[in-house]
């Protein structure tokens, strides 16, 4: 087995590259984006391009998505598809199945993974790995026979544990039908390793996969031995760090400088606020209107909803709702 491939998402926010690549990350998944469980609309990971923009050409990466089995797989895979041919990628697009809210039956449950994993693999010409863990995929996918053609990614924690389901065919803890996994997440958010892998969180996710160091770059088509350079800072990035300062004076730390966004189909304006709030009916001064393609400046969250510190073309700044009340308004612009 070879260690550690570790998993990010938007939780972790800014990652540290010195420190994720010190701690001996080999390998990551980064999360790509997913489905919102409440509309079916499909969204892309919030910071999904920074994550690739710093990381893909340091390690080898694969990106994975959050999929809700209510809601049609032939859509969920081609928004995945779209954001993985935007990014480079060495290992193989993975599939998250862990969440069945409106407890869809096993029937409809594995329809729609399969249209998920036939898209992918049409559009792409490989096969998804599968993410799950035993006890949830047993109870509400079952056993489809197909499911031993994908690598299974298992979710089982236990770090003095040598295999997930100590090689018994009949533990519960075996997914039907895989006889062995690919990668295993075996560490996650209760380890308190997250400061020492550069992340926000507490905890990391840690995977092992099970090939040998050599067997897994082959598989990766990675050059091993090639060093790892970390990009040495550019004098735009010192730029970017002055207009952070005057940014700074005004709304507090400033993340993420600059992304671009842009309002998402559906949608004609979201009004521009002073702060990021949407209680307060005289706290608006200005909109984004469909069309536009606007500056990123920071991001803030409030339980599940998420505020942008937006700069408009007319050099207007305020603050717009990236995602409030279950519903994603801005996007990341490609």
């Amino acid at each position: 087995m070879f260690s550690p491939i570790i998993d990010v998402s938007t939780w972790q926010k800014d990652i540290n590259v010195s420190k994720m690549l010190a701690a001996g990350t080999k390998a990551m998944y980064i999360k790509a984006g997913g489905t919102d469980k409440n509309n079916g609309a499909s969204y892309t990971d919030w910071r999904f391009r920074e994550n690739a923009q710093k990381f893909s050409e340091l390690v080898p990466c694969g990106y994975y998505y959050f999929f809700y089995p209510q809601f049609d797989g032939v859509k969920q895979a081609n928004y995945f598809c779209n954001l993985l041919n935007s990014v480079k990628w060495n290992l193989p697009p993975a599939i998250d199945i862990e969440s069945n809210p409106q407890n869809v039956s096993q029937g409809q449950f594995q329809t729609q993974v399969k249209k998920f994993l036939d898209t992918v693999e049409g559009r792409l010409n490989l096969k998804c790995v599968i993410y799950t863990r035993a006890m949830f995929w047993n109870a509400n996918v079952g056993s489809p026979a197909w499911a031993s053609q994908y690598k299974l990614w298992l979710a089982r924690y236990g770090e003095e544990l040598d295999h997930p389901w100590d090689n018994n065919p009949n533990s519960k803890l075996r997914p039907r039908p895989w006889t062995d996994y690919w990668l295993w997440q075996y560490s996650a958010d209760k380890n308190a390793r997250g400061e020492e892998f550069g992340v926000a969180t507490s905890g990391i996710d840690i995977n092992k996969v099970n090939m040998s160091e050599d067997e897994f770059y082959t598989f990766a088509k990675w050059d091993k031995d090639a060093p790892a350079a970390i990009p040495v800072e550019k004098e735009e990035e010192k730029e970017k760090e002055e207009v952070k300062e005057v940014l700074n004076t005004a709304y507090g730390a400033v993340i993420n400088y600059p992304h671009k966004g842009f309002l998402r189909n559906g949608y004609n304006a979201l009004r521009l606020r002073s702060t990021p709030t949407s209680s307060e009916s005289n706290n608006i001064v200005g909109q984004i209107g469909q069309g536009y393609t606007f500056l990123v400046y920071k991001e803030v969250q409030f339980g599940d909803d998420i505020w942008w510190l937006v700069e408009l073309p007319n050099s207007k700044v305020g603050w717009g709702a990236r995602r409030i009340q279950g519903v994603t308004f801005l996007e990341y612009a490609e």
